[in-house]
């Protein structure tokens, strides 16, 4: 009966099998062969003196697995099993099953009579196994700093379409920060904090995917990942050499293995974004009270753009807004008369109250991504195929950005003899964004002069000159980035325990951009006549600009493994190795201005000014490695490690250099004496390492003398022209001594399990020194015309901790999970060559990331002056902070005199003597945590993650922080709270108002900001959060009706990602995770980079619905 219904089902999967295979161009003749093969072996076995055995295959939750291999070992006799998981097989007495299934471990058991054998899932290996630097560690073993990431519930379970952004969160001492939510934006990435000041921005790990480094992994497919590991210490990087200084992100991809049957998997995900955090204006009322109030305080004219905020606008808006019952205007006609007044000039008096926000951006902007994998085997080779597509848009109503991505990666391996493996990778990724090429910045201008000015409506069918112009009018500004990846490698068993392994990998990476600039024709609402539309272009002109670059790089490795084990107690295990990595970058572009049709931009159909530029640069590094593990009885662990590192970024004589390090460790909880605790805490091992790196990451050409080229530089002293020449610099110095940087790391660890290994503490604390770091030389003589090289004179210290919490159990029939981790660190400059300490530079003692301000104390009140405006005795002055016609007075703030002098200033502004003003804050994110709970029962799955930084502070002279910050601001909702002559509050939220009071105060070596706003406690922002991350709820459908339709799983799942801030100090309308601006810059170059921070792309809250199945 049962061998009916298996021959049934087995022609049924054939024929579907055959169907879904053929979709994808593939071959069913694998799935035939086994049938054949099976049906073969009962035919033999009935020959034979055999025995009848049964039995039982079911997964770990006790549910039955249906279609298992079971195949007597040695032979060809196999079965599978049936829809109730069980199987009848005649084998040779004595006989070893091997059972396996996709997504299971392999199992081995003895034939007896009746059997109920239990598979393993493979996620469970990896928490036995770790991969490392060239290989892999047992768990238990590791003596390094390593973290591994659940790439099941990290990826996998969840919609990501970045690998980098899904990892914020999961690793303690992994910190990950969105700068933005823009679509190509690139999250910036360190482990344990800040590791040198020669080049801020080469603190990153590096980054490795099967072997090979990779500078971009916003390439990768999430969904072909396997596994992630973290390196965090020097003896687990060290391995890596010199680009490995900062820590090492291990990603493994899916690999081809070898499986009884063609799987097929298949994932989709439908995505909806809204906005997370956005500003808002109050009503236009407000607003035009708020400007007139600062005005008037400066003797202003109080005019913006040809409108005076007086009495006669302030009725408007007020009639208007009474008109349309309090309601804000969507995107639509401007009528004259009720939404503005057309003027005897010709220019526009606007009062209307637009919804900038409702009309600027969408509520839910959609995005899909779909992939499609491919596992099998034929005959001796192993093949992974897959293919990934992903699409998103911008949240802009108007022309939004959009960016789409390929992927598709072939894996193969090949068992060429029983010990010469041979294998090859390829993969190729194409990334296209494309947004508007906009005149002026999207944000910055609608986040500037307030909802009325624009204004945000159209005027007899055409748009006025705002954003929704710019970006309606806008020529395409596109990016198209391809990276192919091709390598091939050998594992050779050359004798028992000695394998060689060899892989090589060649990278290519090109990038294409085209920008076009058109002209924008709209009424001129900037003050000017709006009978007639006006025509605006971008840089003075329309232009056509492309650019091309090509990085291309190779990387060999080649080493050697033996283990070996002595007396059953001594294990060695050794590594022997070389790696070798070449690269070379070339990047040439294009503008010619003037186009004679904006719809044809093509050079040849331009006729203007044309320019051209390049840059070219090479890199190598080599290294010879080693490495040698020894454990003696699975209790006392011993690793060292060496390094052997050369680099290009030296001169000749310094470019080698060997980094040698250590690790130890003591499983405890496997000695006798510890025995009675055993129940308790099955698993307790104390390891420490140390280790030095070298860090290369120092910048190209450094100890090469070169000139600067200047084109900028008009020549009216020469001809009186103004023509712009080339022109070159003084020849740069250059250190003699240029040498490494040396990065030295201390690492001391515990690991914990209780309650037979359901319940897992990991605590580290560590100390990394980055000695001989790149630090400004001494100061030269101003008459030498050059600056004074960097030499090796810095040194750079961070201590810190992290802690994991990882709880698991298993109820009857519900799973149910708990983790969360914690991590803190602290960055000191320890040694500095400054002998002049200023607050505005770095210095011996200085803490990294540490805001030097002054001490809010409250507001000015009218007790604080005498009649004629001086201080009052025992009231400090504060006239010395005085600038540009601002005088303080009641209304203003008032700040701490803290030395007592009676004077507030910054004394001479070095760290020696700073008067008044004192550490405020710290950039640094501290206290870095998430936690995650989770669970499952009968198919349904639950899974929320929970992300937050403890303490984080900004200063920054944002509008949206501080009102008025520059001239013309408007105010934003959390701003209407401020002091007033006819409300004189003393609890007011903000001072008086004053026109302007972004760039520098009287005191140079503060950050920005002036007048009522110089760096200082009250304002400073709390970037301090915890956010509800994710929400993933998924149902898995039995399996009992799944394969009746031969499916293997099916798995629907609804997502939510950034759903709430449950946590959330920063009184800012900004996101809590971002950290820049747009740094804007107009055609000529004015910066407005004042006021703008949080002007950017928002952050995004998602919910999506997805589909897993298998086949």
């Amino acid at each position: 009966m049962n061998e009916d219904r298996i021959k049934r089902g087995l022609a049924n999967g054939k024929y579907l099998t055959a169907v879904a295979i053929s979709a994808l161009f593939l071959s069913s003749g694998n799935v035939m062969a086994t049938q054949t093969v099976s049906n073969s072996s009962l035919e033999v076995t009935e020959q034979m003196q055999t025995q009848t055995v049964t039995g039982l295959v079911v997964d770990a939750k006790g549910e039955a697995v249906i279609g298992a291999s079971v195949v007597e070992k040695g032979t060809t006799n196999g079965i599978v099993t049936d829809l109730d998981g069980k199987f009848t097989l005649n084998v040779t007495p004595g006989a070893t099953l091997q059972i396996s299934f996709v997504g299971y471990q392999t199992q081995e058991v003895k034939a007896s009579k009746s059997m109920r054998i239990t598979l393993k899932e493979d996620t469970e290996l990896l928490d036995e196994v770790v991969v490392v630097g060239y290989g892999v560690q047992k768990k238990a073993n590791l003596t390094g700093a390593v973290s591994t990431v659940d790439v099941s519930k990290t990826l996998e379970a969840r919609p990501q379409s970045d690998v980098t952004k899904a990892l914020q969160g999961v690793v303690p001492g992994l910190s990950i920060i969105n700068t933005s939510g823009k679509l190509n934006s690139e999250p910036s990435i360190t482990i344990r904090g800040t590791g040198t000041l020669s080049n801020s921005a080469k603190s990153a790990p590096l980054i490795v995917v099967d072997g090979v480094p990779m500078e971009d992994i916003s390439f990768l497919n999430t969904q072909d990942i396997e596994n992630i590991s973290v390196l965090k210490d020097a003896a687990s990087t060290s391995i890596y050499g010199t680009r490995a200084a900062f820590g090492v992100v291990l990603i493994t991809t899916k690999a081809a293995k070898k499986v009884d049957k063609v799987s097929v998997n298949y994932t989709n995900n439908f995505a909806w974004d809204t906005p997370s955090i956005l500003p808002n204006y109050p009503d236009v009322a407000t607003q035009a009270r708020a400007l007139r109030s600062a005005n008037l305080r400066a003797g202003l004219d109080n005019e913006l753009f040809g409108m005076y905020m007086n009495d006669e606008f302030i009725s408007k808006a007020e009639s208007w807004k009474e008109r349309h019952g309090g309601k804000k205007a969507g995107y639509r006609e401007m009528v004259p008369g009720d939404d503005f007044d057309l003027l005897a000039n010709g220019k526009g008096l606007y009062y209307a109250d637009w919804d900038v926000v409702g009309i600027m951006f969408r509520n839910w902007k959609p995005s899909q991504s779909h992939n499609i994998s491919v596992q099998g085997t034929s005959g001796k080779t192993n093949y992974f195929l897959s293919f990934g597509y992903n699409h998103e848009e911008g949240v802009m109503t108007f022309n939004p950005d959009d960016l789409k991505k390929y992927n598709a990666n072939i894996n193969l391996t090949t068992d060429i003899t029983d010990w010469l493996q041979l294998g090859g990778r390829f993969s190729y990724s194409d990334k296209t964004y494309t947004e508007p090429n906009t005149m002026r910045d999207t944000y910055t201008y609608m986040w500037r002069w307030g909802s009325f000015f624009g204004p945000y409506g159209t005027y007899n069918g055409m748009d006025m000159r705002n954003d929704i112009a710019y970006r309606k009018q806008a020529g395409d500004d596109r990016t198209k980035d391809s990276y192919t990846r091709l390598g091939a490698f050998l594992k050779a068993t050359i004798v028992k325990g000695l394998t060689l392994n060899a892989d090589y990998t060649f990278n290519l990476q090109n990038t294409n951009e085209k920008s076009v600039g058109l002209p924008v024709v709209g009424y001129n609402s900037w003050g000017g006549d709006i009978t007639n539309p006006s025509t605006f272009v971008t840089n003075k002109s329309t232009y056509v600009f492309q650019g091309s670059g090509r990085d291309h790089s190779y990387a060999l490795n080649v080493y050697a493994n033996y283990a070996l084990t002595v007396a059953k107690k001594h294990n060695f295990n050794v590594m022997l190795g070389a790696n070798a990595e070449e690269g070379e970058y070339e990047y040439h572009s294009s503008q010619r201005k003037e186009l004679l049709d904006g719809n044809v931009p093509e050079f040849n159909l331009a006729v203007g000014d044309q320019t051209v530029s390049g840059k070219h640069s090479e890199w190598g590094t080599a290294g010879w490695f080693g490495r040698i593990n020894y454990d003696y009885n699975g209790i006392w662990l011993l690793e060292l490690n060496g390094r052997y590192d050369g680099s290009s970024k030296f001169p000749n004589g310094d470019r080698w250099a060997f980094f040698p390090s250590g690790s130890v460790g003591y499983r405890f909880s496997e000695e006798k004496y510890f025995e009675p605790l055993k129940r308790i805490v099955n698993n307790a091992k104390l390891r420490g390492s140390y280790g030095e790196i070298g860090n290369q990451a120092i910048g190209d050409n450094m100890f090469i003398s070169t000139l600067s080229k200047y084109t900028d530089a008009k020549t009216h002293w020469l001809d009186g022209s103004g023509t712009k020449l080339v022109t070159y610099g003084m020849p740069t110095l250059v250190s003699p001594t240029l040498k490494w940087e040396r990065i030295q790391t201390l690492d001391l660890g515990i690991d914990l399990g209780f309650l037979n290994n359901e319940f897992n503490v990991t605590f580290d604390w560590y100390q990394r020194t980055t000695r001989d770091m790149l630090a400004p030389g001494q100061t030269m003589p101003e008459v030498l015309g050059a600056s004074a090289p960097k030499i090796n004179a810095g040194t750079l210290r961070t201590r810190g901790w992290e802690l994991s919490l990882d709880w698991h159990h298993t109820f009857n029939e519900v799973r149910v999970y708990a983790n969360a981790n914690i991590g803190d660190f602290k960055t000191v400059i320890t040694k500095w060559d400054n002998d002049n300490p200023l607050l505005s530079e770095n210095y011996s003692g200085k803490v990294y990331g540490d805001i030097w301000g002054f001490e809010t104390d409250r507001l000015f009140t009218a007790d604080d002056f005498n009649a004629d405006g001086s201080y009052k005795a025992g009231i400090a002055s504060q006239k010395g902070l005085e600038q540009d016609g601002f005088v303080y007075g009641p209304g203003d703030i008032k700040f701490k005199n803290l030395d007592g002098n009676d004077v507030i200033d910054g004394g001479d502004g070095t760290a020696n003597n700073h008067g008044d003003l004192k550490v405020i804050g710290n950039t640094t994110p501290r206290y870095q945590y998430s936690f995650r709970l989770g669970g499952e029962w009968k198919g349904f799955d639950i899974d929320m993650f929970f992300q937050g930084v403890g303490k984080r502070d900004v200063w920054t002279q944002s509008a949206f922080v501080m009102p008025m910050m520059r001239g013309a601001d408007a105010i934003y909702d959390n701003q209407t709270n401020y002091w007033t002559e006819e409300n004189p509050n003393a609890n007011a939220e903000f001072p008086r108002l004053w026109p302007g009071n972004a760039g520098k105060g009287t005191i140079s070596v503060l950050e920005k900001g002036n007048h009522n706003f110089y760096p200082q406690s009250k304002y400073l922002v709390n970037m301090a959060y915890l956010r509800f991350k994710n929400l993933t709820v998924g149902y898995t459908l039995p399996r009992n009706l799944t394969r009746k339709a031969f499916i293997e799983k099916a798995r629907v799942y609804f997502s939510a990602n950034n759903i709430c801030e449950l946590i959330n100090k920063s009184k800012a309308p900004v996101d809590p995770e971002i950290d820049s601006a747009q740094g804007y810059k107009s055609a000529d170059d004015n910066d407005y980079g004042n006021g703008t921070w949080g002007r950017i792309d928002p952050m995004y809250r998602t919910v999506s619905f997805g589909l897993q199945v298998t086949f």
